[in-house]
């Protein structure tokens, strides 16, 4: 893997790189926003398979740079911030984040996270559609959009591998431990409200091109989600929309 650090800390950058589990990736380091954007505004993170954002860079604020990042490329972000506030970690997922790692800490989980997005950035398999109809909605999960007509919609990594476990469920509920294993890469912790968010956004963004094509996407309590292509008339019972 090539991986782009974005990242003030001399003695963070020293540990990434010198605990790394895996010697063959290339970690290209970067201690301003000044000394990243050549990169960025090159085309060059066309080559690169995740991006390691700190938030607090000293001549610009993550945010600012997250935002010319999903500007220019879909590629992973993952967010290294010491806050973990909710409101907070929702306004980063808002801005298109793939994930987020709290400090201090483990170079081995970072690895592990990286690695994870990585992997399902990768095509679908072959048993997976390229594209799948959702209402008049076409979903293209290679290229991560939605499109009706000459309308079309981006979405995230986590996006679209969180609407593809769903559209390859084909009707099933998927767990919320799956949801989050194939989402983001990694296990649900107790208490978290990313996946509802990232739910939510992705009804929004089904709900831009055709009207309540969004409640196709079914909440079913205390279990996870599921989406009905077809969805039949609303009846009251143990799913939907929430």
């Amino acid at each position: 893997m090539r991986i782009v650090l974005v990242e003030d800390d001399a003695d963070l950058i020293e540990t990434i790189q010198l605990g790394w589990p895996d010697g063959s990736d290339q970690i290209d380091s970067f201690t301003s926003y000044a000394a990243f954007k050549p990169l960025l505004f090159s085309g060059g993170l066309s080559g690169a398979d995740c991006v390691i954002l700190d938030m607090q860079l000293p001549d610009a604020s993550g945010t600012q740079i997250i935002t010319e990042i999903r500007r220019l490329s879909e590629i992973p972000i993952i967010v290294l911030s010491g806050w973990g506030e909710t409101e907070f970690r929702a306004d980063l997922i808002n801005r298109g984040i793939d994930d987020y790692v709290l400090k201090p800490l483990s170079v081995k989980e970072l690895h592990a996270r990286v690695a994870r997005l990585v992997r399902r950035r990768a095509p679908p398999a072959s048993g997976s559609e390229a594209s799948a109809q959702i209402n008049a909605v076409t979903f293209d999960r290679v290229r991560r959009i939605l499109r009706l007509g000459r309308e079309v919609v981006d979405l995230t990594h986590a996006e679209a591998q969180l609407l593809g476990a769903l559209v390859d469920a084909a009707g099933r509920i998927v767990s919320r431990d799956e949801l989050y294993l194939k989402g983001f890469g990694r296990a649900h912790k107790e208490g978290e409200k990313v996946l509802e968010t990232y739910i939510s956004r992705v009804r929004q963004k089904l709900e831009q091109l055709e009207q309540s094509t969004g409640d196709a996407i079914q909440t079913a309590r205390g279990s996870g989600y599921r989406i009905i292509i077809q969805p039949a008339a609303s009846s009251a019972g143990e799913t939907g929309p929430a």
